[in-house]
């Protein structure tokens, strides 16, 4: 896993984009307001709390994570392995 330091300086994408969470049997549904190929910034209404781990599904591209923190209705994102470029694509152009 690459270094926390390194990851929060990977290149990041602004966005407004809806994505599926999935964690501790439930579902519910986001926005990703920036993306990295390492984590992502998103807001839900009622937001995971740190330290809960889940499964984003967008665009029939799915990726694992952990939050780290939470602070309202914002939440950040450290993705288990990093985006491929490929999903980055998708999910930054949408289709």
């Amino acid at each position: 896993m690459a270094d926390l330091t390194q990851r929060r300086h990977d290149p990041r994408h602004k966005m407004f984009e809806p994505v599926a969470l999935r964690f501790g049997g439930m579902a519910a549904r986001a926005h990703f307001l920036d993306l990295s190929c390492s984590g992502a910034l998103a807001h839900c209404e009622t937001p995971p709390v740190a330290g809960t781990f889940l499964t984003v599904e967008a665009l029939r591209q799915a990726a694992s994570g952990q939050v780290m923190w939470a602070n309202g209705k914002r939440f950040g994102i450290q993705f288990s392995e990093p985006l491929t470029p490929a999903v980055m694509t998708v999910w930054i152009e949408g289709h």
